[in-house]
């Protein structure tokens, strides 16, 4: 018979990744990505922000297309090598269950500790930025997903 025993460390890491952008990293929980999918162009409706790429098909629906980094009033960065983020919604109102970030590279899985993570000041930060971090050495930023979220609804109802 074995018993499975759940120590206070097991209780308190989250398993994060860390995603690789054009001008900075992202982390998030591991459970908020539900898959790295190689880059196919999206397709694009006109009334679309310069952030909003389009759609792209994906497990046979259409989910939006992001670039965070002009969502954050940056500059749509390169698609030479990019990748998509698939991201699980997190609204309760499941108006919007999936939806694309654009990323550079490939994510790196992390054992994440509250004790690990460093608040920092950000020189870079933008309105979709909840927190600047420090994890491990590396400086990344921890997004406001409900904010990014709420603003494409407001584009694609």
């Amino acid at each position: 018979m074995s018993s499975e025993v759940t120590t206070q460390d097991e209780m308190t890491k989250v398993d994060g990744l860390l995603i690789p952008l054009h001008d900075k990293q992202l982390i998030l929980p591991n459970v908020t990505v539900a898959e790295i999918i190689p880059y196919r162009a999206p397709v694009k409706a006109s009334a679309d922000g310069n952030w909003l790429l389009g759609q792209i098909e994906w497990r046979n629906i259409n989910i939006p297309v992001i670039s965070y980094e002009a969502l954050n009033g940056g500059a749509v960065p390169p698609v030479e090598g990019v990748r998509l983020a698939v991201l699980n919604g997190t609204s309760a109102k499941r108006d919007l269950p999936f939806y694309a970030i654009l990323i550079q590279g490939i994510p790196k899985l992390t054992h994440i500790h509250e004790e690990d993570v460093v608040a920092v000041e950000a020189m870079h930060s933008g309105p979709y930025d909840e927190m600047a971090v420090n994890l491990f050495g590396e400086q990344a930023m921890i997004p406001d997903l409900e904010m990014i979220e709420n603003e494409l609804l407001r584009y694609i109802g």
